[in-house]
């Protein structure tokens, strides 16, 4: 009699063993996906973050290009290189260290 309460016992371990190891084997992929998937809004949420600031700055440029005529100079002198007739306009190169 103790011998089968033994087998018994020794088959309910293997059993519970066996049913960990196919959970395990189951739920692995699953886990490494959801990781993965963390990661990668992780990551996006800082693109959203970059973008949005990026578009805060636009909207601002927009804002003082529609409104700001000093603004509007300092963009075509600055950006596109404009002169005034009859200014000379200087460039300086940065040294090469």
């Amino acid at each position: 009699m103790n011998v089968l309460k033994f087998i018994e016992r020794i088959l309910f371990i293997i059993g519970i063993l066996l049913a960990v190891a196919i959970g395990y084997r189951f739920f692995l992929p699953k886990i490494e996906l959801q990781r993965e998937l963390r990661a990668r809004e992780a990551a996006l949420r800082l693109d959203i973050q970059k973008e949005a600031e990026q578009l805060r700055l636009l909207k601002w440029k927009q804002e003082k290009l529609q409104e700001d005529p000093r603004f509007i100079e300092k963009i075509a002198r600055e950006d596109l290189g404009y002169a005034k007739p009859g200014e000379t306009v200087f460039r300086f190169e940065e040294a090469e260290r």
